[in-house]
């Protein structure tokens, strides 16, 4: 997913820059920054000068396509051999402590999800958090994933995406960068899950 700013002052009847041309489009959806300011009782409008930002699809030019002939992703479905494998894996163990003295509240576990995306910046705020799932179902987001995806559709290669979450993205505690401690946790987990899920590919489930 990329992003374009809207100018300031414009809304969502009026075209985006170069959208006649299939470059952006108003489709998808937007986020208005003013309907999640905080601290502006001094303003008399509340408003944001960044005004909205609108969701866009990705430019793809898959390697059996027509030379030079764009076509556009939003979501990109994994494969459903790899799916059905790692749906499998729900029941698999997985560590809970970091050392003798620092342990999860709650014992992590493999969970399939709706949706996933990948930000361009690390994302730890609570009110996108909320946003992005109810407007797109979108659960997880980290910093990688959408670029191996993108990669596998234009490659046209099955992939699948195993992450393992180190921090609720300003859902989790009070205290910032839960990703610090519990980095290392996730790292392990995560590759625990992928062995085994190549195990089972290899052997057939």
């Amino acid at each position: 997913i990329c992003n374009i700013v809207q100018r300031y002052g414009y809304g969502p009847s009026d075209e985006l820059p170069l959208e006649p041309n299939g470059d952006y489009t108003r489709n998808i959806g937007y986020i208005k920054f003013a309907d999640y300011a905080e601290n502006v009782t001094a303003c008399n409008s509340h408003d944001n000068l960044l005004n909205n930002v609108w969701f866009q699809p990705e430019e793809v030019f898959p390697v059996d396509g027509t030379p030079e002939q764009r076509q556009h992703a939003f979501w990109i479905p994994v494969d459903p051999l790899y799916f059905n494998i790692s749906k499998s894996l729900e029941g698999m163990e997985l560590e809970n402590c970091v050392n003798a003295t620092t342990c999860l509240d709650e014992t992590p576990r493999v969970v399939q999800v709706h949706r996933g995306t990948s930000a361009g910046i690390y994302v730890d705020n609570a009110a996108y958090r909320s946003f992005i799932y109810k407007k797109f179902k979108v659960s997880p987001v980290d910093m990688e994933s959408a670029a191996v995806a993108l990669i596998c559709l234009q490659q046209r290669v099955p992939f699948i995406i195993i992450r393992a979450l180190s921090d609720l993205a300003g859902g989790g505690s009070a205290e910032s960068n839960e990703i610090d401690t519990f980095i290392s946790l996730a790292s392990n987990n995560s590759v625990n899950v992928v062995v085994e899920f190549i195990k089972r590919l290899v052997s057939g489930h």
